[in-house]
């Protein structure tokens, strides 16, 4: 325990001169008359502790503190005052064994602390005090107001008190500041909240644009599929077909080949027969007078036979001709079957565009000035149109134009202009017959170069048409511009080269039929000269041989006939194969512009199993699903990527924030708990002494408790029971119990702090002497362990003290005693 050991006062208040007052353990006691300077003794100890408020001192300043004065006393300079504590048992971090500690202030002032005579700062001087329980406005010393407030508290200042002791006053400040920071963070989370709101609707409006975009690229990439199945389909199937045909093909023209073998095996036959019958008609007609008729019969005979051959060979090529040209011309273009049927008739030429061959050079010319009239029906007479005409009504098939040649008149030309190239019907090739129907066409208009040669021409009773396919009618109207030429079938040389064939082959027919009639009448006139002179035998022998060639001759037919018609067969397939292969190609096109070559079939699952027409189908209602989707937003996909890896980010702070708001709740709330643990303890350390107080002065109960046990900010109750009354709480007391229990209520504050020294400044007014006497005991008691220094002029208390120093003022000035009283007779 640090002891005080004395108090020095110099100039302090009414203290002029230096004045030491010492305090040997134990009960002492400062008395005197009323205005002698008792209290300027406790000032002058919290001068030295450190009180910064001059108010606390009795001093409306500084200043004031120093002594003033009085008649024939001048004022100090200064005031100084100096406590010194036995440091014995080297409780304070000092060598010495007396510590002193002073505090000086001059009239500017102006203060100054001292530790053993070095100057300190105020604030080293209270951590000094703080180490052994002193502090500058601590409960260890007891004013005389201190009392009487205890007793006109209300509830709440009383538990005030409490919080003031416990030191709760900083968790106070701390959950202050932790609610601000929590206010601050409260408003963050609302914040965020606001924006993670906004922000979760705008990526939610971009998430279905983005499942839309989705959407499209996958209906995209299905519709990508389904073309590519088309194609892959179209083009392999296409492909084994054509090679299916080139199997069947290959397989007609082998057994053509191997027919082709026989029948010229036949031929060989056949001439070596008919070189036997030329030998036997020899020897016949040398046994004969008429031997060079005979012979000339038989040669005429063979060659009238070789003829008729010949010309059912040429028919028969003819039909299969024909046959091919109208199937090539039927890949060119669809036609009416009802009105193709009467280019069949009798009389019936053909189109005008079948019957004449334009050069290449001219095409365009040919078809702008021809137009429509390019597919008029060229027939023979009026008769042979009017009965077309009502087969097309009967049938109800449409309408044609035709040009009859034998109602057709032809007019003279007009002059040629010089820059023309010639007339358009002088520049096409075309039958002789067809001249009226060409003439009527093309007959009026001249052909030039260009535009420009054009303009130069004037147009009087004839028309003008470019190469290019710019015209200008005989009225003087022009037509002109970009002509897109029509797209002639691709078969036209192909057809070109069967009619010539055919008309080849019909002109060499008419020369083999006027020859076998030549014939014929030739082997009439030689019949009626030929005798009949040959022998039986040779006669039967040239029988023989006859039949033989004629038998061979009928199985080089029969051949001959099956050869053809593997041929017709083949050339069927022929145009069944040009038909896939235009298909074939087409596909092949658009096979190679999609780059399908390393595509397999598993690549295009499901589609791939798909016949084409449902393939067709299902890329029409993806079409019709896409556009249905209307405007897509394909940036949506990057975007909400963006915004969603944002939100994430940005909720990730935001229950950073929310962690951290809750972090703060949770340091409030321990705040609060550790606040409540410590007024608690204090509470319940206090409530104890004060029993332990209270019964040591009244041998009654006392207690303190909460207004309310569960809330700490409630007010204190401070209740007391004297023996042989009841409970009462001590806004109910008598005066005297009130300050008695009051005393007990701040010994008991003093007893949870203890101090080495304790100062009560006339603290027992207010007693009467019973409990005076009671607080003298607990004095006594308590004062052989700490120091105890009171100020009172109450005899009860002064008889009973260990030491008495008495404080008088003479001429303004304070001046101390030690009183020693008599012994009292046992």
């Amino acid at each position: 325990m640090v002891l005080l050991e004395k108090l020095v006062i110099e100039g302090f208040k009414s203290f002029k001169r230096k004045t030491a007052i010492p305090f040997p353990t134990g009960f002492s006691v400062i008395t005197g008359p009323n205005g002698g300077g008792k209290s300027n003794i406790t000032d002058a100890i919290s001068f030295v502790l450190g009180r910064t408020s001059s108010r606390s001192l009795r001093a409306k300043k500084g200043h004031e503190l120093i002594f003033h004065g009085g008649k024939n006393k001048p004022g100090a300079e200064f005031a100084k005052v100096g406590l010194f504590f036995d440091n014995s048992a080297k409780k304070l971090p000092f060598e010495e064994k007396s510590v002193s500690i002073s505090r000086k202030i001059n009239k500017a002032g102006v203060s100054t602390y001292r530790l053993n005579g070095k100057v300190v700062s105020r604030q080293q001087i209270v951590d000094l005090f703080s180490q052994f329980g002193v502090h500058p406005d601590g409960h260890n010393i007891i004013q005389q107001g201190d009392v009487t407030n205890v007793v006109e508290l209300d509830p709440v200042g009383r538990r005030e008190v409490i919080d003031e002791i416990s030191g709760i006053a900083e968790y106070d400040e701390k959950k202050t500041k932790a609610m601000k920071e929590m206010e601050k963070i409260a408003e963050k989370v609302r914040e965020a909240e606001i924006l993670l709101q906004e922000k979760n609707q705008t990526m939610e409006k971009l998430r279905q644009e983005r499942e839309t975009a989705v959407r499209y690229q996958n209906m995209q990439a299905d519709l990508e599929k389904i073309r590519q199945a088309i194609i892959w389909k179209g083009y392999t199937d296409s492909k084994k077909f054509l090679e299916n045909f080139d199997r069947e093909i290959e397989s007609r023209n082998k057994e053509a080949e191997k027919l082709e073998a026989e029948i010229k095996k036949l031929d060989s036959e056949i001439s070596e027969m008919e070189s036997r019958m030329e030998e036997f008609t020899k020897e016949v007609m040398q046994a004969s007078s008429q031997i060079e008729v005979s012979r000339k019969i038989a040669k005429l005979r063979s060659d009238i036979e070789i003829k008729r051959d010949r010309i059912g060979s040429n028919k028969r090529e003819i039909d299969r001709l024909n046959s091919l040209v109208d199937r090539l011309r039927s890949l060119g273009k669809s036609k009416d079957p009802q009105m193709e049927k009467i280019l069949g008739y009798k009389g019936v030429f053909g189109r005008l565009e079948e019957l004449i061959n334009v050069p290449k050079e001219y095409r365009i010319a040919v078809d702008v000035a021809g137009g429509g009239h390019l597919q008029d029906i060229v027939v023979d007479t009026t008769e042979t149109a009017v009965r077309c005409i009502k087969y097309l009504k009967e049938n109800k098939v449409g309408r044609a134009r035709f040009l009859p040649l034998n109602r057709i008149k032809i007019y003279p030309k007009k002059p040629l202009p010089l820059v023309a190239a010639g007339w358009t019907s002088d520049l096409i090739q075309y039958e002789e017959k067809y001249l009226p129907a060409v003439n009527l066409v093309f007959g009026n208009t001249a052909c030039v170069k260009d535009i420009e040669v054009a303009k130069t021409i004037k147009t009087d009773g004839f028309r003008i048409v470019t190469l290019d396919g710019d015209l200008f009618e005989q009225a003087g109207s022009i037509t002109g511009g970009y002509y897109k030429p029509r797209q002639h079938a691709s078969y036209d040389s192909e057809i070109k080269e069967y009619n010539e064939e055919k008309r080849r082959l019909e002109k060499e027919m008419e020369g083999l039929e006027r020859q076998i009639k030549i014939i014929d009448e030739e082997l009439n006139l030689l019949a009626e000269k030929e005798k009949k002179t040959k022998t039986f035998d040779l006669e039967k022998d040239r029988v023989r041989i006859d039949e033989k060639l004629k038998q061979a001759r009928e199985a080089r037919k029969g051949l001959y006939e099956k050869r053809l018609d593997i041929q017709q067969q083949t050339g069927k397939l022929n145009i069944k194969r040009a038909k896939e292969e235009a298909v074939f190609d087409s596909m092949k096109i658009q096979w190679e512009s999609k780059k399908l070559e390393n595509v397999k079939e598993k690549d295009l699952e499901p589609f791939a199993k798909e016949r084409i027409q449902i393939l067709n189908q299902k890329e029409a209602e993806t079409l019709q699903t896409i556009q249905g989707l209307g405007p897509v937003n394909m940036k949506a996909l990057q975007d909400f990527e963006i915004l969603r890896r944002e939100f994430d980010e940005f909720k990730v702070k935001v229950e950073k924030i929310i962690v951290e708001k809750q972090a703060i709740e949770d340091s409030v709330q321990a705040i609060e708990q550790k606040r409540k643990e410590v007024f608690m303890r204090t509470l319940n350390e206090i409530a104890k002494n004060f029993r332990e107080t209270y019964k040591e002065l009244t041998a009654g109960t006392a207690m303190l408790e909460l207004e309310d046990s569960n809330n700490i900010n409630s007010g204190l109750m401070i209740k007391a029971q004297p023996p042989s009354k009841k409970l009462l709480n001590i806004d109910s007391m008598s005066g005297g119990e009130k300050t008695l229990t009051a005393f007990a209520f701040l010994f008991a504050i003093q007893r949870y702090k203890p101090s080495p020294f304790y100062i009560l400044d006339e603290a027992d007014a207010a007693l009467d002497a019973p409990n005076t006497k009671r607080v003298v005991g607990l004095l006594k008691k308590h004062g052989k362990s700490v120091q105890f220094i009171v100020i009172s002029h109450n005899n009860v208390l002064v008889r009973e003290a260990d030491q008495i120093y008495g404080v008088s003022m003479e001429d303004g000035e304070s001046k101390v005693i030690a009183i020693e009283l008599p012994k009292e007779n046992n």
